[in-house]
Order: C-alpha cells, then sequence, then structure tokens
C-alpha cells in the first residue's frame, strides 16, 4: 500500500453499586441446606437467609437482592410462587431453583418465570457457584444496561436544552454540531440495545458464546454511551468555559476502533469497502479522544458520501519520526497543506490519512474547502462537510492537514498530530 504522505497520493454500573458487596438470598424450609449455602458463599455475598416464602419477600422489599436461591418444595409458599413474587419486585433479580424432587413440568413453569438454572439436590457445590456467578454477571450486565438508558434520556434531555435556547448557541452553530457529532454513536448504541433485547428476551438462560457476545455488546453500549457524554460536555465547555476538564491525550488505536464501528453501522457505509489500518505501536495523540473521533468521522463520512456507491475509503496511521521534512508539502490545484501557528516542525508525530476514490475535488474549491460552513451539496442535502470544525480542532493541538487529489481520481486528506506529553 502505497504511503498516504507521498506527493502524489489519489483516503455502566453506578460506583457505588459496583463497590458494593452482591447480596444473596437464599430460600428453604430445611436449616441444612441454608446453613451450607451461607458458609459456601459468606466470602462472595452478603448472605441473607429465609426459612419461608414470606419471610423471603419481605427481606427482598428491605434489601436490594441481586441473586436468589430458591427450594422448589416448601412449607407454605412454594419456591415457583415466591420466583413469581421477586421478580414483581425486581424483574432482574436472577434466580437459581434448587429441588429433591425434580418434575419436568415444575422446571418448565420456573424457566417460563424467569429463573435461570434448575438444579438437583444434593447440588453440587462447584456448579452452583458456576451457576451463581453466571446469573450475578448477567444482573450486572442488566444493571449496566438501564443505567446506558437512562444516561441517553438524560444526554437528549440536555440536548433539547441547548436546542431550546437557540439564540445563546447561535456562534458556530454548536447545537447543530451536537446533534450531527452525536448521530452516529446514537445509531451503534441504539443498534447494540435492539440486539441485547433480542437476546435476553429470546432466552431462559444466556451462556457461554453468546453470554460473551452479551457481555461485549453491553460493554461497548457502555462505551458509547461515554463518547457521547464527553461530546456534550465539550460543547457545554464552549457555553460555559471552565466547566469541562477533558484530558488532551487518547490512544490512537482506540479512536481507530471505535471508528471502526461507527462507521461499519453509518447508512453511508452500506455498499462501500472501508479499510482501516491501525498503528503498529500504542501510541497517544495529544487530542481528546472525542476531538479525534469527530474529526476522523468528519472525514470518513465526507469520502463515504462523496460519490455514488459502490465507493472505497481507506484509513491509515502512520508514525511520522523525528526530522520528517515537511516542506515538501505546498499548496497547488491538487494540493493544499495548513499548519498551526506554532506547528512543532521536526518533532515525532502521529499521521492519520483518510483516502476515497470518489470524484476528487475541484482546484476551484480546493482554496474554499476549509471555510465555515461550505458544501457541494445541493440545498437540504446536508449541513456542510464540517472541514471547518476539523481545521479548528486540528489546529487547537498545534497539527497540521494535508489534502491531496486528483479529479476523477479521488482524495486524501492526512491530519498530523503531535504526540502527547
Amino acid at each position: 500500500m502505497p504511503s498516504p504522505l507521498a506527493p502524489d497520493t489519489a483516503s455502566s454500573v453506578p460506583a457505588a453499586a459496583a463497590a458494593r458487596k452482591p447480596v444473596l438470598l437464599v430460600v428453604d424450609d430445611e436449616e441444612g441446606p441454608r446453613t451450607s449455602l451461607k458458609v459456601v458463599f459468606k466470602s462472595e455475598y452478603d448472605v441473607l437467609l429465609a426459612a419461608n416464602g414470606t419471610d423471603a419477600i419481605k427481606l427482598a422489599r428491605e434489601t436490594k437482592v441481586d441473586v436468589a436461591i430458591l427450594d422448589i418444595l416448601m412449607h407454605g409458599m412454594s419456591g415457583v410462587d415466591v420466583l413469581r413474587e421477586l421478580k414483581q419486585i425486581d424483574e432482574d433479580i436472577e434466580v437459581i431453583m434448587l429441588t429433591a424432587y425434580e418434575t419436568l413440568e415444575t422446571a418448565r413453569q420456573a424457566l417460563r418465570l424467569g429463573a435461570r438454572e434448575y438444579l438437583n439436590k444434593p447440588f453440587d457445590i462447584a456448579a452452583l457457584r458456576n451457576a451463581a456467578r453466571s446469573a450475578l454477571a448477567k444482573r450486572r450486565a442488566n444493571q449496566e444496561l438501564k443505567s446506558a438508558h437512562a444516561r441517553i434520556q438524560q444526554l437528549q434531555a440536555q440536548i433539547s436544552t441547548m436546542a431550546g435556547h437557540a439564540p445563546e448557541v447561535r456562534a458556530g452553530d454548536t447545537a447543530g454540531n451536537i446533534l450531527h457529532d452525536l448521530n452516529s454513536p446514537l445509531t451503534v448504541i441504539n443498534g447494540f440495545i435492539e440486539l441485547i433485547h433480542r437476546q435476553v428476551s429470546t432466552a431462559a438462560k444466556i451462556e457461554g458464546e453468546e453470554f460473551e457476545k452479551m457481555k461485549s455488546s453491553i460493554s461497548r453500549v457502555h462505551g458509547q454511551v461515554v463518547r457521547c457524554l464527553e461530546i456534550s460536555r465539550r460543547y457545554l465547555g464552549i457555553l460555559h468555559p471552565g466547566d469541562c476538564d477533558i484530558a488532551e491525550a487518547v490512544a490512537v488505536n482506540e479512536v481507530l476502533v471505535d471508528l471502526e464501528e461507527l462507521l461499519s453501522r453509518h447508512p453511508s457505509a452500506e455498499g462501500c469497502e472501508l479499510t482501516i489500518s491501525e498503528l503498529d505501536a500504542h501510541t497517544h495523540a495529544g487530542i481528546s479522544g472525542t476531538n479525534l473521533l469527530r474529526i476522523l468521522l468528519n472525514l470518513a463520512l465526507n469520502g463515504l458520501q462523496s460519490g455514488n456507491p459502490p465507493l472505497r475509503v481507506e484509513i491509515i496511521a502512520q508514525a511520522i519520526p523525528e526530522k520528517f521534512d515537511f516542506s515538501k508539502f505546498t499548496d497547488g490545484t491538487e494540493e493544499r497543506f495548513i499548519t498551526a501557528e506554532r506547528f512543532p516542525v521536526g518533532a515525532a508525530m502521529v499521521a492519520i490519512s483518510v483516502r476515497d476514490n470518489g470524484p476528487g475535488i475541484l482546484a476551484a474549491v480546493l482554496p474554499r474547502l476549509f471555510n465555515e460552513p461550505f458544501t457541494t451539496k445541493p440545498p437540504g442535502k446536508g449541513t456542510g462537510l464540517g472541514l471547518g470544525s476539523v481545521k479548528q480542532l486540528v489546529t487547537e493541538v498545534r497539527g497540521a492537514i494535508r489534502v491531496t487529489t486528483k479529479p476523477g481520481q479521488g482524495s486524501t486528506f492526512t491530519v498530523f498530530l503531535p504526540l502527547a506529553a
């Protein structure tokens, strides 16, 4: 693959909840099994014991229970009745059923009501530990999903409030930029939430590979929610300087992973070819993760939208050694080079190029490319290329941008960023 630098280029769970010890409710009308289970789990859980269903329901209403182990056959309320009541108190309580008298219909009924496991007495301690561990993991996954929902709603309310004060945010079209930046991560979030809901609702038990996929999906939802919150905090910082404090350093490969995730699900990528080449080393650039993701999203989406599918867009990250010769980059009819006032010429840097095989950029358009606002699209077909924002974000961190293009052969945008201190 030719270097894009060549001259003739043609590119959660809340902290308090996580810190507390999980609560395990053991319900059995025989003292021996109750005591044994407390001994087995006391180092991992706060263990609550109940000798009957009535006491169990009372404990569940007074204390937030994470996992319950129920004997099915008990005097008074059966284990199935207790299961039903517990799910009404908290639908995310994970329940493991125990019985010395296995019946297929009872097992089916318990699973229909939301029980996670159905084990026989005398129970195997290792199997019961694994069942409890898996049940707790699912409980926490559901909590994290609900937390993501709540944070999304909070963010949407925040955006609505800001958009409702349009005169206050007119400068720089801040409200419009927020909605533009949040569109892609929110699309990913909604897609993963739909996938997770389908996984959870169609299976009484999720384990093995399916459970690992669900955990991975939830982790990605959490990451995208955090990304959205970073974006909102940055824009709030524009309106209220001094309120936000985002570290100016990011692992480049981590942003490229997020970028690939977002672009692969974006409607503009349908029918197009997208490749991303990461850095060999774990390199940190001197820019916030949110800003770098915004820059690359703008450039990549412009490439994907530059012509009719199928298009090809390549994103290539490269290390730039010290004493690299930038003097060969000049402005012309097929090239433009923009630097910050204090661009650190001669310093080691990282370069990220976005190359497309679209129609290229006309010589008359190239000088106006980074004007804000500017668009080559017809009226009503977009709010602009976002390149004015890209220029601002890159020059703020003393970086540079190089554009090379050939009409009919495509364009390459290369962003040069200083390494993090």
